[in-house]
């Protein structure tokens, strides 16, 4: 989890985001890719489904993200699960918004 993706790159790790910052985003690195395909971003905010994004994945290797836009309203507990394209769980990430 980042507050923004750079060139290619996640900027300012973190698992607690300040609504002022105004968004975050779910980076991603896959390695190796066998072939195209795609995965999901399956974004919860309090175990509610907020959003649920499909990216592609290309070979050899692929990096890939989604973000969300934060409002006073999204404080509180999230995760991110990262699904193939069978809905099987690769991946959870966990992060907070606060003030």
């Amino acid at each position: 989890m980042c507050e923004t993706v750079t060139d290619g790159k996640p900027v300012n790790t973190a698992v607690v985001f300040s609504t002022h910052r105004e968004r975050v985003s779910c980076f991603t690195v896959f390695d190796p890719v066998p072939e195209d395909t795609f995965v999901y971003h399956k974004w919860f905010h309090r175990d509610k489904a907020i959003a649920r994004i499909k990216l592609s994945l290309k070979p050899p290797r692929w990096s890939t993200y989604s973000s969300i836009h934060l409002r006073e309203s999204d404080k509180g507990p999230w995760r991110v699960e990262i699904v193939d394209k069978q809905e099987r769980r690769l991946e959870t990430l966990r992060f907070s918004i606060t003030d």
